[in-house]
């Protein structure tokens, strides 16, 4: 008995304070980029889009050689690219340096007190408890273990930006050309073609990249596996296969500088035509209206694409005796989605749930020993953890992703720091809803304080879970469809799994559903409302991912449905466009 309470007072009154400061650090870091886009670097490119569109709309002076559109194409592109500096440059520096800072203290300082912790727990148990000796072993050799994870970690979040910071240099240029719109047709064709040349060439650049991390975490998954003896883990090393990527990056190098990058910066002409022309066939009669929201939407600057917001929640499960009910019915394994010592219940890794088992507050997984003594004798044997279905840096690259993509039907996606929802129910573990019956989901978004009247269609809820009862599924919305009677509350849910390169795409497809889009149309992986029921263009798809831009992306056809849905829906117009 000693032993074990010498055990969990330490984790409790020492271990866990520490490890809630460090997480609080770390999560500083990850939110500063979010606060400098929001309050400085949002506002900064709001006005330049304003510059730009009334610099677009002035007549030219040809008396001297259009020296008035020269002079405010100057001014805005200036603006723009200064300011992209200072403050692009000074929000990844400064997230950067937190980041790295914060993460390598974090891990030398959890490790030393865990070694401590361990050792002193080794010592009381000799005495008391042999045999719990030979856990506090165990969980010593985990924690280095874990340690080497964390290190894995920082070097995959560390790729994840730099993939990011060539993608924001490149929507940088792109902006630029198309900044030269202003002076005609012809000038735009020109310097978009030049631009978007250049554009591409920084995104094959995030790609390679992208695929380098994509080996790093395989590796990182088959390394941790074997030395964790996860059984799980071990197979999702097969993602050091994606070494393979370097093939088709290198194929797609011409395409992606000659086509792929020219082609974005024509799609964002059409995407602003196809917008416009939705606003003024829903506002003609209110002008001042019209004018706002063509603002608010950046019509005529950088990038297009009015604010919408995601709320972004894990389902999260107390150690409590649900849970503990979840694992002996065998739910949930605990020791699977904490990644300890595990047979993976003899299925196929693809098949368990991703996820983390941490100690409350904290990104600091639960011991194996501690699990075990969950599970036999309570909750109140164990300082208290908490289970989610998705880590937070894997939540956070599924915005990434969303907020990227949002882009190519002109929605701007923002959100807050993420969030969770407690449940302590068994239908919300695994999810018993489906696309005939979402009244149990609808109950979901109830708990994280959703309306059934008047909610705000601006603001998407975008739920991890964990899984559905119908085992096909993998994300499910909730939809508002005039149509339809007693839609709300609304928002969407997601279930994470591997392998990452396919189905990080799922949140993003379920929010494309929630702004009005179907899969009806699409026939090709190579499209992110693309179903497999409903075929495969293979054309297309080997078109894509073998010399185009590799990943799955919105369409015209879904810009225009989205914006019909937006513009014919009176409570999302006035949500969106008050």
């Amino acid at each position: 008995m000693a032993c074990r309470e010498v055990s969990t007072w330490i984790t409790e009154n020492v271990l866990t304070p520490v490890e809630r400061f460090v997480t609080d650090a770390r999560e500083v870091c990850e939110n500063v980029t979010t606060w400098v886009e929001e309050e400085v670097q949002q506002p900064v490119e709001e006005w330049v889009s304003r510059e730009e569109r009334r610099c677009r709309e002035q007549d030219c002076d040809w008396w001297c050689a259009c020296c008035n559109k020269w002079f405010c194409w100057i001014v805005t592109v200036t603006v723009r690219v200064v300011t992209w500096v200072l403050i692009t440059v000074g929000k990844w520096v400064t997230h950067l340096v937190c980041k790295i800072v914060a993460t390598v203290i974090g891990i030398v300082v959890e490790l030393v007190l865990k070694v401590i912790t361990r050792l002193v727990t080794l010592i009381v148990c000799l005495f008391t408890d042999p045999l719990k000796a030979l856990s506090a072993l165990w969980d010593l050799l985990n924690d280095i273990v874990d340690a080497v994870d964390d290190v894995f970690e920082l070097v995959v979040a560390l790729l994840d930006d730099i993939a990011q910071i060539l993608r924001e240099a490149g929507d940088l240029l792109g902006s630029v050309g198309r900044s030269f719109c202003i002076f005609g047709d012809g000038a735009c064709a020109f310097f978009s073609a030049i631009f978007g040349a250049l554009e591409g060439l920084l995104d094959w650049a995030a790609d390679v990249v992208d695929w380098v991390r994509d080996t790093v975490e395989g590796i990182r998954d088959l390394v941790i596996g074997i030395l964790s003896l996860n059984w799980c883990r071990i197979q999702k090393g097969l993602g050091i296969l994606n070494v393979l990527r370097v093939i088709t990056s290198v194929l797609r190098l011409l395409g992606m500088v000659f086509y792929v990058g020219p082609r974005e910066l024509i799609d964002k002409r059409e995407l602003e035509e196809v917008i416009d022309e939705a606003l003024t066939a829903a506002l003609s009669a209110d002008p001042d209206r019209l004018a706002r929201s063509r603002e608010r939407a950046r019509l005529g600057g950088t990038p297009i694409g009015v604010p919408m917001e995601l709320d972004p929640r894990r389902i999260a499960i107390p150690s409590g005796e649900f849970l503990r009910e979840l694992h002996r019915s065998g739910a949930l394994d605990l020791y699977a989605v904490a990644g300890r010592f595990t047979g993976c219940q003899g299925k196929a890794t693809w098949e368990q749930f991703e996820g983390e088992v941490v100690y409350t507050g904290t990104r600091t997984t639960v011991t194996k020993t501690d699990l075990d003594d969950f599970v036999e004798l309570g909750a109140g044997s164990v300082p208290s953890f908490t289970v989610y279905p998705i880590t937070r840096d894997a939540f956070r690259n599924r915005l990434e992703l969303a907020r990227r993509k949002g882009f190519q039907i002109g929605l701007n996606f923002t959100w807050p720091p993420l969030g969770e929802i407690e449940v302590t129910e068994a239908r919300f573990v695994p999810l018993a809803s489906d696309e005939s019956d979402d009244a149990v989901q609808k109950d979901l978004f109830r708990l994280m304080g959703r309306p059934d009247v008047g909610e705000d269609l601006r603001v998407i809820p975008v739920v991890a879970v964990f899984g559905y009862v119908n085992t096909k599924l993998h994300g499910l919305t909730s939809w508002f469809r005039t149509s339809e009677r007693e839609s709300s509350p609304t928002g969407t849910t997601f279930r994470d799994r591997f392998p990452e390169a396919v189905f990080q795409y799922v949140a993003i497809h379920e929010i494309g559903h929630y702004v009005g889009l179907d899969h009806a149309g699409h026939t090709s992986p190579a499209e992110i409302m693309w179903k497999p029921i409903l075929g495969t263009d293979w054309a297309e798809t080997i078109g894509n991912y073998g010399f185009g831009s590799g990943e799955a992306n919105f369409t015209l056809v879904d810009a225009r449905a989205a914006w019909e849905w937006i513009t014919t829906t009176p409570e999302a117009l006035d949500s969106i466009f008050p």
